[in-house]
C-alpha cells in the first residue's frame, strides 16, 4: 500500500474522530469491554478537533489513494513526549500504516529525554509494534471507576491551583516522577481547574484535570496524601472518579477496592528513552 503521511488539518477533524471511534469500537468489543475512552462519534471529533487546533500537539495524518486511513496525535507540552493517540481505519488496519505513523512521530522526538504511552493491555497487536520500535513496559495499570465511600479527612485543605503555586507543583511532579510538567499543568489552568492538596500550608499533592478523566495526571507526596486527596475531590465532585491506576502500587490498589472502586480494564504504560521509578503515589492520565 502506498502511504502517505502528513500534518493534520481543521478538514480532517470529521474523518478523524470517525476512524477513532471505530478504531476503539473495535478493539473493546472484540475483547469484552465498553468503549469509555471515545463512547460516541462526537466524542472523538471534539477530541480531533482540541488537538488539531492545538500547537502543543505534533498531529499527523496517513493518506492511501487520497483518503485519510490513520492518525496520530502526540503531545509535546513536556521534555518527555507522549503518544496521545495512533488509530488505524479498522479497514486498513496490519497493513502497517501503524508503524509509518509512529516511525514518524519518533523522528519528530529525536532530542526529547523520552516518549511514553499508554495502550490496552488486550491490544497484543499495539503492544507488539510499541516493543519492536523500542518500547518497554514500565507499569502495568487499572482503570477504576467509582466513588470512594470513605469522608474528607479535616486536615487536607483542597483548592483550585493559582499561578503562584505552579512552580510548587512542577517541584512535587520532578521529585516523584523525575521530570516536570510545568507547560501543561500551566495550559490545564485555563482549561480544567486543576486542585492542589495542602497540609500545613505545603502542596502535597495536585490533580491536572480532575474533572477530565482522559487528561488528568495527579501525583501525591505519599500514599496517604493521595487517599486523603481523592475524598476531597470525589465529595467535591458529582460524577465518580475515574482513575488510571498503577498496580504495583498494591496496598493503595487495595484501598480503592475497599472504598468500592471497581476495575473497568487494564492498560500498560510502556517508555522509550529516560525513565525514574516512580519515588511517590501517582496516577498518570491517558498519556502518561
Amino acid at each position: 500500500m502506498d502511504v502517505n503521511i502528513r500534518p493534520a488539518v481543521p478538514a480532517d477533524i470529521a474523518v478523524c474522530g470517525q476512524i477513532t471511534y471505530a478504531a476503539f469500537k473495535g478493539i473493546n468489543e472484540r475483547h469484552g469491554f465498553e468503549n469509555f475512552e471515545f463512547p460516541t462519534v462526537e466524542v472523538a471529533c471534539e477530541n480531533a478537533e482540541f488537538k488539531i487546533h492545538n500547537p502543543s500537539y505534533y498531529n499527523i495524518v496517513a493518506e492511501a489513494s487520497g483518503q485519510v486511513i490513520g492518525l496520530c496525535f502526540l503531545d509535546e507540552h513536556n521534555s518527555i513526549r507522549g503518544v496521545d493517540l495512533v488509530c488505524i481505519d479498522p479497514a486498513t488496519q496490519g497493513e502497517g500504516v501503524g508503524r509509518k505513523l509512529m516511525e514518524n512521530a519518533l523522528e519528530r522526538s529525536l532530542g526529547s529525554r523520552g516518549v511514553r504511552l499508554l495502550q490496552h493491555s488486550f491490544n497484543t497487536t499495539s503492544l507488539a509494534l510499541y516493543a519492536s520500535l523500542g518500547f518497554e513496559v514500565k507499569e502495568p495499570l487499572m482503570l477504576m471507576y467509582g466513588r470512594p465511600i470513605g469522608q474528607p479527612q479535616n486536615d487536607v485543605e483542597i483548592h483550585p491551583m493559582r499561578s503562584e503555586e505552579l512552580d510548587q507543583c512542577e517541584a512535587l511532579h520532578e521529585k516523584i516522577l523525575g521530570f516536570g510538567r510545568i507547560n501543561e499543568i500551566r495550559a490545564n489552568l485555563h482549561l480544567f481547574t486543576p486542585l492542589v492538596a495542602l497540609r500545613a500550608s505545603h502542596i502535597v499533592a495536585y490533580a491536572s484535570a480532575p474533572a477530565m478523566p482522559p487528561v488528568n495526571h495527579v501525583v501525591a507526596d505519599t500514599e496517604d496524601d493521595m487517599r486523603a486527596f481523592l475524598l476531597g475531590i470525589s465529595a467535591s465532585m458529582t460524577d465518580p472518579l475515574m482513575l488510571l491506576l498503577p498496580i504495583r502500587q498494591a496496598s493503595f490498589f487495595r484501598w480503592c477496592l475497599e472504598q468500592g472502586l471497581k476495575v473497568v480494564k487494564p492498560y500498560t504504560l510502556m517508555a522509550l528513552g529516560e525513565y525514574q521509578e516512580p519515588a511517590g503515589c501517582y496516577l498518570p492520565s491517558t498519556v502518561f
